[in-house]
């Protein structure tokens, strides 16, 4: 249905609905946001992570993709450089930018971080969206 240009409301931009929404995509836009949204997901317990625990998951979810391209190290001092520069990505930029949208709950005083309701059903969507793509990559393979 076009909108009737004589109505007002018809002229009104949807400015806030898409400032959220390009926020909410922001959001998820990067790889790291989305381990912590698994890991805090996979858990079998709803108790609060430490977050030098999240850095380690995160690590080693994106070591396969970054071993590809040769980022990151697998032993020794190299591989605590890594832990330690995710450590401190996590706690400064990406785990204070989930916190503020809302997804996790997160403590600098503690260091912990726990998912929220609403990070809950992200990251259920995000499994959902990560499963149809591997089936159509498995399709593709066999075609």
């Amino acid at each position: 249905m076009l909108p009737v240009i004589s109505d007002p409301e018809s002229l009104t931009p949807l400015v806030g609905a898409t400032a959220d929404t390009d926020a909410d995509i922001d959001v998820l836009a990067d790889r790291h946001r989305r381990a912590v949204l698994r890991c805090l997901a996979t858990r079998a317990s709803t108790d609060p992570v430490p977050l030098a625990d999240l850095a380690d998951f995160v690590v080693l979810e994106t070591d396969a993709d970054d071993q590809r391209s040769g980022v990151l190290a697998m032993t020794g001092d190299a591989l605590f450089g890594t832990r330690k520069r995710v450590h401190s990505s996590l706690r400064h930029n990406h785990v204070p930018r989930l916190a503020e949208a809302g997804l996790v709950a997160f403590d600098p005083d503690a260091n912990t971080v726990a998912l929220r309701e609403d990070g809950e059903a992200v990251a259920e969507e995000l499994e959902r969206v990560g499963a149809e793509r591997d089936a159509a990559e498995d399709e593709a393979t066999i075609a």
